[in-house]
């Protein structure tokens, strides 16, 4: 290893330590955070009614899934009903999750600074509501603007745990919020029969006053399977650019990556989007709509269908060693019939459309929503039709070899020229810009998503680190 190749070893080395220890301190970098909640649905069986009456229908019922927590499951839903549920995640911006922490750190210390309310001789909803409020109020003043932390009592668990809100009580309010409350539920628990435990749970940016049997869990967290996901997208990414500097091994690798899982992608959505529906869904139907697609209509099987399936099975005798001949067949259909849809295509969309273009009247009208003309839009509208019927002429022109391109006729083909040399550029350009356009999503990517040097959307603009120079 020369000196060269040395140097640019530990520059790439100390750049790749600032890059580990820039990710784990702090807010970081390149995180993925999530909001994670529960579905659960339910089967039930709805009236399907009649429109004009309201009439419901001899055995008119219709099973649907529907949200647990909708009408129709309030309604409908028994007991026995079957029941489905999974966690849902939704990713959320950095900023949601930095305003959490945040207003989870103004909560925290809220509740361990003095409670200086009074609270004398009331009831429990009003007691809370006061211990609220000044909660909230000093939570605010914690956070200074940054986050909106939120206080709520949990009513439903405390009712469920034998509270009532308008239980009488007369309580000395504690040093502290947190004693304060126990001071207030001690209070309740005195004047009335319940006897269970309370508690306050800070999590996602609230303070829920709750019982303890209410498991709060925070919602809002990171998704180590999506980060890991946009680290590997990064580095890849980065893979692919070091060929700028020379044909490498991480480039072969990324190069092999990109190949074989496009390969895999495009067969896994030809499988499930093609093969599936539309040839096992035609000759087994039944068989399909219960094993693979539930959601496929079932219907008698249509045999038609075993004339692309044989056809697809001899195009697999490519693999074959002795009967690659029989691949021909299909080869020769696929190519005849592509070549016949796509000239279809072209000439209806091209071809007739640019002769239909071309002979329209060079005075085009633009006609005002009052139904007058418009003298300005129709003057560019004729400059423009004037100007295509010169470009097709001169171009047919300048193609036109059975005459030589000269006097009239060979300025008329300096004019196709112009038209022609203008047409590629914009073309050119037009291909140039797509891919500087890719180009710059793939910087914008490695500089906002991954790195968090810019904050373009305004996504993580409570951290602290959001300038993210190392």
């Amino acid at each position: 290893m020369n000196r060269q190749q040395l140097t640019l070893l530990s520059i790439a080395g100390v750049f790749v330590i600032l890059l580990v220890v820039r990710a784990f301190t702090g807010n970081g970098f390149g995180r993925i955070y999530v909001e994670r909640g529960e579905a659960a649905f339910v089967k039930v069986e709805v009236p399907v009614l009649d429109a004009p009456d309201g009439n419901v229908e001899s055995e008119g019922v219709r099973s649907m899934w529907v949200d647990a927590s909708s009408d129709e499951a309030v309604d409908f839903a028994a007991a026995e009903s079957p029941r489905a549920g999974w966690y849902s995640v939704k990713p959320v911006s950095p900023r949601v999750y930095f305003e959490a922490t945040i207003s989870d750190d103004a909560l925290q210390a809220a509740l361990s600074s003095p409670f200086e309310s009074t609270i004398g001789s009331t009831d429990l909803g009003t007691a809370l509501e006061t211990w609220r409020l000044a909660l909230l109020e000093k939570a605010n003043a914690e956070a200074a603007v940054q986050a909106e932390p939120s206080v709520e009592i949990n009513w439903k668990a405390l009712h469920a745990a034998g509270f009532d809100r308008k239980t009488a009580i007369t309580v000395t309010p504690g040093s502290d919020f947190k004693t304060s409350l126990g001071a207030i539920f001690d209070a309740a628990q005195a004047a009335g029969d319940s006897d269970a435990d309370t508690t306050v749970v800070v999590a996602d940016g609230r303070a829920i006053v709750t019982t303890t049997a209410d498991d709060v869990v925070p919602a809002i967290g990171l998704s180590w399977p999506r980060t890991i996901g946009l680290w590997l997208a990064a580095i890849f990414t980065l893979a692919i650019f070091s060929f700028l500097y020379k044909d490498n091994p991480f480039y072969k690798i990324a190069e092999s990556v990109v190949v074989g899982v496009s390969a895999a992608y495009w067969m896994v959505i030809g499988l499930w989007d093609m093969i599936v529906p539309n040839l096992l869904g035609q000759l087994f139907p039944g068989f399909v709509q219960g094993n693979l697609l539930p959601g496929l209509g079932t219907a008698d099987p249509n045999w038609a269908y075993l004339v692309p399936a044989i056809f697809g099975a001899l195009l697999l005798m490519r693999l074959a060693p002795k009967g690659q001949y029989l691949s021909l067949w299909t080869l020769a259909f696929i190519v005849g019939t592509t070549a016949a849809l796509r000239m279809v295509a072209y000439i209806e969309g091209d071809f007739l459309s640019q002769i239909k273009a071309t002979i329209e009247p060079l005075y085009q009208e633009v006609m005002n929503a009052d139904g007058t003309v418009n003298g300005y839009s129709s003057f560019w509208a004729s400059v423009r039709q004037i100007t295509l019927l010169i470009g097709v002429l001169s171009c047919l022109t300048y193609f036109f070899f059975s005459v030589e391109h000269k006097g009239v006729v060979g300025k008329v083909a300096r004019v196709g020229i112009w038209f022609l040399m203008i047409t590629f550029g914009a073309a050119f350009g037009f291909t140039v810009m797509g891919r500087i356009a890719l180009l710059a999503a793939r910087f914008e990517f490695l500089f906002d998503d991954w790195l968090w040097l810019i904050d373009p959307t305004n996504q993580r603009s409570v951290a602290a680190a959001v300038g993210g120079l190392f």
